[in-house]
């Protein structure tokens, strides 16, 4: 099952949503990002948060049609987007996509990627996603294939300290069992060479970022 979260962040593609949503189970909207899921065509089955930044009309106009509200104070510990990934991985769903999480503050594009390393939602495959660029973490023991064409970009950065016992299949630049130092940019700017890549982890936690090649 497949959720979809969106957050009310830039997007650089509007119509980028469309691969990741065709076979949404469930479709969350995290406080704002509910009024950028209708402007992209995309009716929330929940809309999840304090609703500050959710305009009144949009609010009246989800509760019309029967959606489910979620709603937390404004004074709380959790960003919206953490309360919407908590829902949707308290709900069993482990292939969740969240979507308008870039772009904006700094401090929220920093704090969401960040937020897929918390040990709560290991059990879950999360990405984000914007545009035709999509970010997933790989955590230690783990492995994931990758589907691209030939000349695409793949970064591999090391999040929370070192990444050990990487390897690659696939890429440009092969890495045997390596250690990819945090903070430096050894993982940066690979390259696809076949139709699939597979990376693999022995510890650490490594954010994947697969993009096209640059034009």
């Amino acid at each position: 099952m497949r959720a979809i979260i969106v957050a009310g962040g830039y997007s650089s593609d509007a119509d980028g949503w469309r691969r990741w949503a065709t076979d949404a189970d469930l479709i969350v909207g995290a406080n704002g990002g509910a009024a950028q899921a209708l402007a992209w065509g995309l009716w929330p089955h929940v809309v999840i948060g304090d609703l500050d930044s959710l305009p009144d009309e949009t609010r009246a106009m989800l509760a019309a049609a029967g959606r489910e509200f979620v709603v937390h104070p404004r004074a709380k510990d959790e960003t919206d987007l953490e309360l919407a990934v908590t829902y949707v991985v308290e709900r069993g769903y482990r292939d969740i996509v969240i979507l308008g999480a870039l772009g904006g503050r700094l401090d929220h594009l920093l704090a969401n990627i960040l937020l897929l390393t918390l040990p709560r939602f290991a059990a879950a495959r999360i990405r984000i996603a914007d545009g035709a660029q999509d970010a997933v973490l790989l955590r230690g023991g783990e492995a994931i294939e990758l589907q691209g064409l030939p000349g695409d970009v793949i970064s591999l950065l090391p999040l929370g300290g070192d990444a050990h016992g990487v390897t690659t299949r696939g890429l440009a630049w092969t890495l045997m069992g390596d250690t990819l130092q945090f903070g430096a940019t050894r993982g940066v700017s690979n390259e696809i060479t076949a139709p699939s890549a597979c990376i693999e982890l022995e510890t650490g936690c490594l954010l994947i970022i697969h993009g096209p090649q640059p034009e």
